[in-house]
């Protein structure tokens, strides 16, 4: 589990750095970034195809899955208009 918090925020920090900005997508990245690195791990282990593990971690595998959530969250997220643009429901 602590291997999981580890490379999720290794890969979230630099996936936040290569943008270049935190923005109001931070908690979803993070969270994406969690979810992808257990279910990179799992698909490691299943595969079976793992140049580099810790133990019965797959890091490779980890990473990989931790950086396609964020990109699946990040392109999710800009489909979604900011606040400032949405119809006022209330009417």
């Amino acid at each position: 589990m602590l291997l999981t918090a580890l490379v999720a925020a290794i890969n979230l920090a630099g996936f936040i750095a290569l943008r270049g900005r935190w923005g109001r997508v931070a908690l979803p990245l993070a969270i994406a970034a969690v979810l992808g690195t257990v279910a990179g791990d799992a698909v490691g282990a299943r595969t079976g195809l793992e140049p580099i593990r810790l133990g019965d971690y797959h890091l490779v595998a980890a990473s990989v899955g931790a950086q396609l959530a964020m990109l699946v969250t990040l392109l999710l997220t800009a489909l979604v208009p900011p606040a400032a643009d949405r119809p006022d429901r209330r009417r």
